[in-house]
C-alpha cells in the first residue's frame, strides 16, 4: 500500500509539472512585445553635455521592426519628436522628414536646463500613422518603440565664499565657481558626448578666466578664486565674469554692503539732511513773522520743490552706482542714464518750482525721478538676482507722491 501511495503521489507531480511548464511558456509568448517601427538614438550614448547657447545635432534612426522588412530603414517619413524640460513638460514639438531611416537636426537652448527629446509618432509616406497607442491585437504588435536623447545645457554658477569691507575704498572678494548642473561626484560621459572631449566632468571649474570687477582673479585653489577690488560707494556691487574656452561667458552679481564706506556715507548724508532742515527753519521762521503758516497753500510749491530736490538727489546717487557699476562690468547703462537725466529733470523743475512757473513741465519732471528711483533699480537689480533696496525705494516713492500732490494744488500760484 505505501509503494502504490508513493506511485500516486510522483506521478501527480510529474503530471502537474507537464502541465505547469507548457502554461508558463504560452504566457511568455503571449507578454512578449513587438513593435512594427523602432526610432533609436543613432549613437551609442544617448546623455550629452554642452554649454548654454550652443546648437548640438541630435539624430535618431527609424527602422521597421516588424515583418519582411524588419531591420530596413524607413525612408520618406516624418518623426514628431516632443521635447520636455527638466520638469517633464513639453516645451517644443517637431515635426522631422527622414533621410534614409536618418532624422538629424541642430537644437539649442538659451536657459540652463536638461532637455529630452522622445519621438512620440512616425508617419509613412503613404499617411499610415505609428504611435505609443496603436497596437495590433490579433498580432500582439504594437505600433512604435522609442529611446529618448538627453541633452544637458549648462553654464558657470559663482557663490560668494567671503568678502573683507574693513579697508576704505577696497573691498576683498572670494568666489567659488563650479558648474551649475554637474552633481557634486560629477558626470562621466564617452567623448564624443562633450564638446570638450572630456570623459570626466568635476564639479569645479580649473583653469577658468575669472575677473572680479574687471580685476583677474587668482585661482587660490582648485575652484577657488580671489581679487583685490576698488569699492567707493556704501554698497559693494560685485561683478564676476567667468569665461573658459568652447564655453559662453558667465555674468553673475553681487551686492552687500562695505562697512567703511557706509558710514562715510552715512554722516555725508546725516550732514546734508540737518543743513537742508536748518535752511528750512531759518525761511519758516522769517515766513512765520509775515503771518503765513508752515503748510498754507503759499508755502506748497517751496515744500514739493524740497521734496523733488531729495528724490531727484537718489536719482543721482543711482545713476552714479549705474555708471560705476557699468565700468566695473554690469549691465547698467539704463540706470546710469535715467539717474542722470532724472536728477537734470528734477533739479530744473525745483528752481521752476522756486518761481512758480510751468507747472505742467514741473509735474512731468516728476515722474522721472519716481520711475527711475523705482522702476530703474528694481529692473537693473532684478537682472542679476540682486535684493531689492525696498527701504530706499519706499522712501522715495512716498516723497515723490507728497511732492506730487503739493505740486498739483498750486494752480493758482503758477503763471
Amino acid at each position: 500500500m505505501d509503494r502504490k501511495l508513493s506511485s500516486r503521489i510522483v506521478l501527480t507531480c510529474v503530471l502537474v509539472l507537464m502541465l505547469v511548464f507548457p502554461a508558463v511558456k504560452a504566457v511568455d509568448a503571449q507578454t512578449a512585445s513587438n513593435y512594427f517601427v523602432t526610432v533609436n538614438p543613432a549613437t551609442a550614448d544617448s546623455q550629452m553635455y554642452t554649454t548654454v547657447g550652443r546648437n548640438w545635432t541630435v539624430s535618431f534612426e527609424a527602422l521597421w521592426s516588424y515583418g519582411d522588412d524588419s531591420g530596413t530603414a524607413i525612408e520618406k517619413a516624418t518623426v514628431t519628436v516632443k521635447v520636455f524640460n527638466s520638469k517633464t513638460v513639453a516645451v517644443d514639438t517637431l515635426a522631422l522628414n527622414t533621410t534614409a531611416g536618418m532624422v538629424s537636426f541642430n537644437y539649442s537652448s538659451s536657459t540652463v536646463d536638461v532637455l529630452t527629446f522622445t519621438p512620440t509618432k512616425l508617419v509613412t509616406s503613404d499617411g499610415t500613422e505609428y504611435d505609443s497607442e496603436l497596437f495590433d491585437a490579433e498580432n500582439s504588435v504594437y505600433g512604435l518603440q522609442s529611446e529618448s536623447v538627453v541633452v544637458w545645457w549648462d553654464t558657470f554658477h559663482v557663490t560668494l565664499v567671503s568678502s573683507d569691507t574693513d579697508a576704505a575704498d577696497v573691498t576683498t572678494v572670494s568666489v567659488n565657481v563650479t558648474y551649475l548642473l554637474l552633481p557634486e561626484e560629477g558626470l562621466t560621459l564617452p567623448e564624443w558626448a562633450t564638446y570638450s572631449h572630456q570623459t570626466f566632468l568635476p564639479k569645479t571649474v580649473h583653469d577658468a578666466n575669472v575677473t572680479i570687477n574687471g580685476v583677474k582673479a587668482e585661482e587660490t585653489s582648485e575652484g577657488a578664486f580671489t581679487a583685490n577690488v576698488s569699492t567707493w560707494l556704501p554698497t559693494a556691487y560685485i561683478h564676476v565674469e567667468v569665461a573658459q574656452e568652447g564655453w559662453v561667458t558667465a555674468h553673475t552679481g553681487f551686492s552687500f554692503a562695505h562697512n567703511v564706506n557706509r558710514s562715510s556715507w552715512g554722516y555725508t548724508a546725516l550732514s546734508g539732511l540737518v543743513l537742508v532742515v536748518a535752511v528750512l527753519t531759518i525761511f519758516f521762521v522769517r515766513r512765520r513773522k509775515d503771518g503765513s503758516k508752515v503748510l498754507s497753500l503759499k508755502n506748497y510749491p517751496i515744500l514739493g520743490g524740497v521734496l523733488l530736490a531729495v528724490t531727484s538727489v537718489i536719482s543721482l546717487y543711482w545713476g552714479l552706482v549705474g555708471l560705476d557699476s557699468t565700468l566695473h562690468g554690469f549691465d547698467w547703462v539704463p540706470l546710469a542714464m535715467f539717474g542722470m537725466l532724472s536728477f537734470v529733470f528734477g533739479s530744473a523743475a525745483s528752481l521752476l518750482l522756486l518761481r512758480k512757473k510751468l507747472q505742467p513741465l514741473v509735474i512731468f519732471a516728476i515722474n522721472m525721478p519716481m520711475i527711475t528711483n523705482l522702476v530703474g533699480v528694481k529692473s537693473s537689480f532684478d537682472l542679476y538676482g540682486l535684493a531689492n533696496p525696498w527701504l530706499l525705494m519706499i522712501v522715495s516713492l512716498v516723497l515723490s507722491f507728497a511732492s506730487a500732490v503739493l505740486i498739483c494744488n498750486t494752480d493758482e500760484l503758477f503763471t
